[in-house]
This record gives C-alpha cells, structure tokens and sequence, in this order.
C-alpha cells in the first residue's frame, strides 16, 4: 500500500478539537485490477499495519470498498490511523519501516517475490488528514461492518459547528442506540485538517456505523422517536442546508488498535 501524502497545514489547529488525527487515502481501482489489490492489502499490507500498530507508530488501519454510487467517484479508500499530529511528517517512512521489517521476515527469495507482486499501480485518487473530534458507540454491539460517510461543507466557525453536532446530534444518537431505538452503532465526527482551500467542497464529516447493509439502508427509528427540535441551526450551518453528498463503504479488512487483524 503506497502511501501519497499532501503537504500538511497544520498550523493554527483550535484547542477545542480532539488530537487524534488519521487519514483517508481515496482510490480509483479498475475492475480488473481490484482483487489483486485486495489480495495485496490482504496478505502483505495489513501485516504491515499489524507491525506498526504493534509497536505504537499507528492506532489502526482498514480498506474499505464504495457500496453504490458515481463510477467517477473513488471505490475504494483506506484508513490509516495516525495518532498525535507529531507521527504525520515522518508517515511515509513509517510505512517503508514496516514493509522492510514484514520482508525482513521471509526468506530472500519469497521477498523478491512478493516486492514483485506489490510493485503496482496504488491508483491513489487523493487523500485527507482528518481530527477525531465526536464518538459514540452503541454499548455492548456486535461492531459495525458499514459506514455511512455524511461529507459537509461547513460554513463560518467549524469549532461551533462541531458543538452543536456532539451537544444536538451526538447526545441523542447516543441515548437512541443505547435504548436499541434503530440500527445505528456507531457515530463519530471529524474535521478536515489538509489539505484545504476552495477547491474541495467539504471540510466535515459524520459517520453512521451499522453492523450489515439491511441496517444501513433501513435505521428503523421507532414511530414514537422524539428527534432534536433545533437541527435547524446545523443545517443552516452547512452549504446548501444538507450534507455535500453521503456515500457508503463496506469494511472489507481492519485491523484494531492492538494489532488484530479482521476481514469483515
């Protein structure tokens, strides 16, 4: 997995936000060429992951396949969880670290095989550095295994908005999942870091866990469910009123903060 990084502006970051930081690296895979990426991240990369987080230089790793959706859009995007902001500079060479010490562990001759076989074409799209600001999970839940990714173009004071969504949305999602009012798991929230500027149409993001695709599809919110009364002041905060677009991602492979691997 060759990881691209853009230049990371970094400075000026408010207090206010959470310093768990972590990537999205977004590819554009061909249909012929999508197991064998699969297949690489699989036996190869993960381990890679498995390493790093082992030793502390990450806090998690996944790849995720687009469910749905534009064909001009990414189909796939990895997660790459990076920790404190001071692990950013040096994350490429973290990566050629890991890859030497998992080739260091074969035998010469499968190494140069497998160098061989991952030698290819990543098909990187683009990536994001994105803070950790919001989390709330579902007590005692199976795990989640799709995301509902809600992109957002906030406009004015990011750190207000980021308020709102834990005191308004967060507080209630929270409550609901754990009363098992619907199918929802998971619920976080992060601010885009880098790269910035006008030519990318969302700096937010929320993501909506669920354990299958039914779930995903159908929340099934009881009849009765008493929804937040001022959603209004988030959406009048986000360009257009709504989210920029919403896409959803199967997980097809993770591994967790203490290195344990997971295809899903």
């Amino acid at each position: 997995m060759k990881i691209f990084i853009t230049t990371l502006l970094l400075m000026c970051i408010s207090v206010s936000f959470s310093q768990e930081y972590y990537m999205h690296d977004y590819r554009m895979i061909p249909d012929n060429q999508i197991q064998n990426h699969i297949d690489n991240e699989k036996h190869f990369w993960s381990k890679v992951a498995q390493t790093l987080i082992k030793e502390g230089k990450l806090t998690g790793w996944a790849m995720l396949q687009r469910q749905g959706g534009s064909s001009n859009e990414p189909n796939f995007y990895f997660y790459i969880g990076i920790g404190d902001k001071s692990n950013l500079e040096n994350l490429g060479a973290t990566f050629n670290y890991g890859a030497e010490k998992i080739y260091g562990s074969m035998g010469k001759d499968a190494a140069a095989l497998v160098k061989r076989s991952i030698d290819i074409n990543p098909h990187s799209f683009y990536n994001v550095i994105l803070q950790s600001t919001n989390r709330e999970a579902k007590k005692n839940s199976n795990g989640y295994n799709f995301l509902k990714i809600n992109y957002s173009n906030v406009m004015g004071d990011v750190a207000e908005f980021d308020n709102l969504q834990k005191n308004v949305w967060g507080n209630f999602v929270s409550k609901e999942m754990n009363k098992n009012n619907g199918s929802q798991v998971l619920w976080t929230t992060a601010r885009k870091v880098s790269p910035n500027g006008n030519g990318y149409n969302w700096n937010y993001i929320t993501i909506d866990g669920y354990e299958s695709y039914d779930d995903l599809l159908s929340p099934e919110w009881n009849s009765n469910t008493k929804f937040p009364a001022d959603l209004s002041k988030i959406n009048s905060m986000m360009q257009g009123g709504s989210f920029y677009k919403q896409v959803v991602w199967k997980i097809l492979m993770s591994v967790d903060n203490e290195g344990n691997f997971k295809e899903h």
